[in-house]
C-alpha cells in the first residue's frame, strides 16, 4: 500500500499524483482521461483507459482416493472462488468421474469446456463479468420459486412424474444462479468489476445478506421438491406463493412496516403448522421459516 499526499490547486481543486510504474505499465500519458469509481464504503478505484485481462487459472489433480463426489464438490469450489481457468488432471483413465465433472461444467454459468484429452478437462468462464447483476439473479431466483410453487398447484391435474421432472429441473436451475452469486461476490470482495446491481448493494455487509438471502432460496427449492415427492393435498399452496412474492419483493423495496406485518404473519402461520402431520407439511414450514430468514437478513439490509 502506497500513502499520497492530497493537494490543492487552483482556487477549488485536489489533486493526488499517480505511481509513475503504474502510468507506464497501462501505457498513459498526461492528458489521457481515466474513469473513478465510487465504491460504497467511499474508497476510489482508478481504472486504466483499457484494463488488462487477467485470467486465474487452477488445476485439479483428482485421483481415486478422492471419491467422484469430492471431485465435483472442488470443481464448485474453483469456479465459486473466481477461478477463469479451471484445468482438472485425472491420475489414470476414471470414466466416472469425467461424466460427473463434465456434466457439473455444463451445469455451471457461464463455464464451457475448451479442451478435453483422455487424462484431462480443461475448462473456461466466458461470462463477461460486468454482464452479471446481483439484482437481477435475485430476480431470476424469484421467478423459478414461484415457477416451481405454480407446478405444486398444478400437481393434481397432471401425471405426478411430469410434474416431479419439471421441479427437478427447476431446482437444479436454482443451484446454477446459487453458484452464480458466490462467485460474484467473490469478485466484488476480490476487487472485481462486476455491476454490484441497482441499488441493492450499499455496504460491503449487503454482500453477505445476499449470499444468506440465496442460500435460503437454495433450501426453498430443495424443500419444493420433497413436497413434490410427498405432495400432501392439506397444504395451501396458494398462500405459498402469495407470502414468498411479499418476501421476495422486500428485498428490494426495504418497507419496514410491510416487513414487520409480514414477520408477524409468517410467525403465526409458523405456529398453527402441524408438521408431524406429513413428510410435506414438515418441508411447508421450514419452507415459510426460511421465508423468515430472509425476512430477517432484509431488516438487516435495510439499515444501509
Amino acid at each position: 500500500m502506497e500513502f499520497r499526499k492530497i493537494q490543492f490547486t487552483g482556487r477549488s481543486s485536489y489533486i493526488i499524483s499517480l505511481p509513475k510504474k503504474w502510468v507506464k505499465e497501462n501505457n498513459l500519458r498526461r492528458g489521457d482521461v481515466v474513469p473513478i469509481v465510487v465504491n460504497p464504503d467511499g474508497s476510489l478505484l482508478i481504472l486504466p483507459k483499457e484494463p488488462k485481462e487477467i485470467s486465474e487459472s487452477k488445476e485439479l489433480v483428482i485421483s481415486k482416493d478422492i471419491s467422484p463426489d469430492m471431485a465435483v464438490r472442488l470443481l464448485i469450489s474453483a469456479y465459486i472462488q473466481g477461478y477463469d481457468i479451471i484445468d482438472v488432471k485425472f491420475t489414470e483413465d476414471m470414466p466416472l468421474y469425467k461424466v460427473k465433472i463434465r456434466g457439473t461444467i455444463q451445469n455451471l454459468p457461464g463455464l464451457e469446456i475448451i479442451l478435453e484429452e483422455p487424462l484431462s478437462i480443461t475448462s473456461k468462464s466466458l461470462l463477461a463479468d460486468e454482464e452479471v447483476n446481483l439484482r437481477e439473479i435475485i430476480e431470476r431466483l424469484t421467478s423459478i420459486l414461484i415457477s416451481m410453487i405454480e407446478d405444486l398447484m398444478l400437481i393434481r391435474e397432471f401425471e405426478r412424474k411430469e410434474i416431479l421432472r419439471d421441479i427437478n429441473g427447476l431446482e437444479n436451475e436454482l443451484d446454477r444462479f446459487y453458484f452464480l452469486t458466490l462467485r460474484a461476490v467473490n469478485k466484488i470482495l476480490s476487487g472485481g468489476s462486476i455491476v454490484k446491481d441497482g441499488g441493492l448493494i450499499k455496504r460491503n455487509f449487503d454482500l453477505l445478506g445476499v449470499l444468506f438471502i440465496v442460500r435460503n432460496i437454495e433450501r426453498i427449492g430443495d424443500h419444493m421438491v420433497r413436497i413434490a415427492e410427498n405432495f400432501d393435498p392439506d397444504l395451501d399452496i396458494a398462500y405459498l406463493k402469495e407470502i414468498v412474492q411479499k418476501v421476495m419483493a422486500q428485498i428490494t423495496q426495504k418497507d419496514l412496516k410491510k416487513i414487520d406485518k409480514i414477520m408477524l404473519e409468517l410467525k403465526a402461520h409458523i405456529k398453527s403448522i402441524d408438521y408431524r402431520k406429513s413428510v410435506a407439511m414438515d418441508s411447508y414450514r421450514r419452507i415459510l421459516e426460511y421465508l423468515e430468514n430472509i425476512g430477517e437478513t432484509i431488516i438487516n439490509m435495510s439499515l444501509s
